[in-house]
């Protein structure tokens, strides 16, 4: 079996960033091969409304990587202003006297907590177990081989609109690629920051983005709880433009220069915005320790001055979230938009062994092709 590239495609509402590696064929891990981050020719709030002008930024971005062998496969992390985040707890039975917990129980137990979230125009994005309870025991992430006559697991799961995933996956495979995962922004940065700021901590991320803030919560590398606020560089950009009635290009270099901007009325509309992610950085933490860490991520962090401001709000110890894959980068802003792309071959590489040419999702792109048409059509 011959090992094939892995394309990871980091795809937001300005650009595409676009890792390319080689998994290693005895271990994980993988050798980067090329990267590239490509902004869409128009900036806009509907980008997701025209796939066709996503994949020619994917295209564009796997030219502008000068990998030379041919790829076919790809994984992809998205964030988007519709996501809903929700924690859940449900339970299964699993005998009158207590029984082993299996990996089917398991599984069931995930199906259940889908169906109490999952509406007829969502799919998930991210499935974690937090943790399960049973006979004796509570808060166990992996409770295989414990023994319950009674299951119950809490669950965060983050969907997206269904009609927003279609979108993405029809992008991706008119750039002429299969999309062999498709996941959250957040995991995948968090996966892709140095392991001595993340590994054993309780940390927080913020990822900014040009529609959306991600925050996040992570305990040993699993994300406990989300949120997304709906404003980021592209919308305060636009709110500047419109205010001073001015260019975009004006307004994306006002609003870079962040709390020490010299127009007042730039630095109101960017305090309104970090009015924001203050509450909602607060009622993230309530009732939870502080984390231990923050890190920033995306190409909005370079604001002037939100570094600093976020380690003052919230007394944590803040930095920016950039992968050592990419520190040879001269360019910061390419550093940190390559974050998540570099985290997507981070996780991939260990979580399965080896991508080849050949396509096994086929059957699961036959279902998903039935249920947009029952969807659309019934």
């Amino acid at each position: 079996m011959t090992v094939q590239p892995l394309v990871a495609l980091d795809i937001g509402s300005t650009k595409v960033a676009c890792a390319i590696g080689l998994p290693h064929e005895q271990g994980s891990g993988f050798e980067l091969l090329g990267t590239s981050v490509v902004p869409y020719r128009v900036l806009s709030d509907a980008w997701l409304g025209d796939p066709l002008m996503v994949a020619q930024a994917i295209e564009q971005a796997l030219e502008e990587t000068m990998v030379p062998q041919d790829v076919h496969r790809a994984v992809v992390a998205v964030t988007h202003p519709a996501l809903r985040s929700e924690r859940i707890r449900v339970a299964i039975d699993l005998g009158d006297e207590p029984m082993p917990v299996r990996a089917q129980d398991l599984e069931r137990l995930e199906t259940r907590a889908l169906n109490h979230v999952l509406g007829v125009d969502r799919d998930p994005l991210v499935i974690e177990r937090i943790g399960c309870a049973g006979n004796g025991f509570e808060g166990v992430r992996d409770p295989r081989g414990l023994s319950a006559t009674r299951l119950i697991g809490t669950f965060h799961i983050v969907t997206l609109p269904t009609s927003a995933r279609r979108a993405l996956v029809q992008a991706v495979e008119s750039a002429g690629l299969d999309v062999a995962r498709l996941t959250y922004t957040l995991p995948a940065a968090w996966a892709g920051a140095p392991d001595e700021a993340r590994m054993g901590k309780l940390g927080l991320l913020i990822d900014v983005g040009g529609l959306t803030t991600d925050v996040g919560l992570f305990l040993e590398n699993v994300l406990q709880d989300s949120r997304t606020m709906p404003w980021g560089g592209l919308t305060l950009s636009m709110a500047i433009a419109k205010e001073l009635h001015v260019t975009m290009d004006q307004a994306m270099a006002l609003g870079l220069e962040g709390a020490t901007c010299r127009k007042a009325d730039v630095r109101a509309l960017i305090e309104r915005h970090w009015g924001s992610a203050q509450e909602t950085l607060e009622a993230l933490l309530a009732d939870q320790p502080r984390p231990d860490v923050l890190l920033v991520s995306g190409r909005g962090s370079l604001m002037d001055g939100f570094v600093e401001w976020l380690e003052q709000t919230t007394r944590i110890p803040t930095s920016l979230c950039r992968s050592q894959q990419v520190n040879t980068l001269r360019d910061l802003s390419q550093q940190l938009a390559l974050s998540s792309a570099i985290g997507l071959l981070e996780q991939a590489t260990h979580i399965a062994r080896g991508f080849t040419s050949r396509s096994p999702r086929l059957f699961n792109r036959l279902i998903d092709r039935t249920r947009t048409i029952l969807t659309e059509y019934f």
